[in-house]
């Protein structure tokens, strides 16, 4: 499977590939430095995971080569806060971040499975998902909540209707953390979310 990585150039940009023995280094068969991403043909990847906190503005610049890429069975893995509308379909609201709640004890971060059959749960546990989030997602009918905050609102959703291909979006922001070398739980979640990601991918073929 061909996948490629929309990534920047911070430390935790670079960072995330080499940590873990590089373990993520490895996963991705191409890594897409985001100021060359308009002069880079995406069409032949499988899919695209955009990382977290990159520059919304030059991401905006490419929205319509985001969209052919999905209209053409393309898919997109989104991480963390889509702040300006370079996928399509997308309405995040930022939140205010619960960074410490693990700090008292029998703490719990307020996040469930909206389906419990949801076969991504037998890939991943829900307290693999929870460090902090940013925002939540609004989501059409036809998309599928996975992961929801305390009033239902998505944290991960999946959207495999609105295209050929496939978007999965997320405010959480695994990436960053690895790269920035804290919050451990981040790297199973990491792991075992794309292991899904592939799994769903050859399902749908």
């Amino acid at each position: 499977m061909q996948k490629a990585i929309i990534t920047g150039g911070a430390f935790y940009n670079q960072n995330f590939f080499k940590v873990c023995n590089n373990k993520f280094g490895k996963i991705f068969s191409h890594r897409i430095y985001l100021p060359e991403l308009q002069d880079t043909n995406i069409m032949n990847f499988d899919y695209i995971v955009i990382a977290s906190r990159l520059n919304a503005d030059i991401l905006h610049k490419n929205a319509k080569k985001f969209e052919e890429y999905l209209k053409h069975g393309g898919n997109i893995v989104s991480f963390g806060d889509v702040t300006k509308p370079y996928l399509p379909n997308i309405n995040f609201t930022s939140s205010q971040v619960n960074f410490w709640w693990w700090i008292n004890q029998g703490a719990d971060l307020p996040m469930y499975a909206y389906d419990t059959s949801h076969n991504i749960w037998n890939f991943l546990a829900i307290h693999e998902c929870k460090w902090h989030y940013h925002g939540t997602y609004s989501v059409g009918a036809t998309c599928e909540k996975i992961l929801v905050d305390e009033i239902g609102r998505s944290i991960l959703y999946k959207d495999a209707n609105s295209f050929k291909g496939t978007l999965y979006v997320t405010s959480l922001d695994p990436d960053f953390h690895i790269g920035q070398g804290f919050m451990p739980v981040t790297i199973p979640f990491l792991e075992k979310f794309l292991t899904w990601v592939e799994v769903d991918i050859k399902d749908k073929l």
